[in-house]
């Protein structure tokens, strides 16, 4: 989850089936999919649905396994993936955190988004619901020590929408995808990431970024 790792509505649930394909019905959405492209808005509600925190910015997807994530405002903020690690930027503290990706990786959306459906399915149990002119695809992690309780994945038609984030204490971190495109053309440097000179960096990165 963003930063904070990183809706109540009006909706009329039709009966949710499911399964044990669950994963795969997903995987067969997301997976023809080489390269996604999206500006987001990210809210973050509290028990109550009052609103706790909000940000704007842009994702970037190349699978298998490279992914990018920018909170633009208000607090600026990079996820990006390179060789076998992952980064997190933030460039108020003048920060690096360093985590292996499989680590980093490891039952969180980005997992979801950019992994297989053996990925998803030896990680999540999955239902797929309609509601109204969405398909949602409802995840709870099999980890029992995961940070959230729930992951549920928005698509309209073939198009992913949005992304609902569900913890223990029923804070929910709400991401609405829009200017979607799939597979665009990234530029080659899409993913490159070198860490600011003078950044305080956490963690081990010995892969070439620095």
């Amino acid at each position: 989850m963003i930063r904070t790792l990183w809706l109540i509505a009006a909706l009329v649930v039709l009966p949710a089936h499911a399964s044990e394909d669950g994963a795969a019905r997903i995987a067969a959405r997301l997976e023809p999919v080489a390269r996604f492209s999206a500006e987001f808005v990210q809210t973050v509600r509290g028990s109550g649905q009052e609103v706790r925190e909000s940000a704007e910015g842009y994702i970037r997807i190349e699978r298998p396994r490279r992914f990018k994530w920018v909170i633009e405002d208000p607090y600026p903020q990079v996820i990006v993936t390179k060789g076998e690690r992952l980064y997190i930027y933030d460039p108020d503290l003048d920060q690096v955190q360093v985590r292996t990706l499989e680590d980093a990786l490891d039952g969180t959306p980005a997992l979801v988004l950019a992994g297989s459906a053996e990925l998803i399915a030896a990680q999540f149990d999955v239902i797929e619901r309609d509601e109204e002119e969405l398909t949602i695809f409802a995840l709870t992690p099999r980890d029992p020590q995961a940070l959230y309780t729930e992951l549920l994945m928005k698509f309209a038609a073939d198009e992913l929408v949005g992304i609902d984030i569900v913890d223990s204490l029923g804070q929910v971190t709400e991401v609405r995808f829009y200017n979607s495109e799939k597979d665009p053309q990234f530029p080659q440097n899409e993913f490159d990431f070198t860490i600011p000179p003078n950044a305080d960096v956490i963690g081990n990165a010995d892969d070439g970024a620095t």
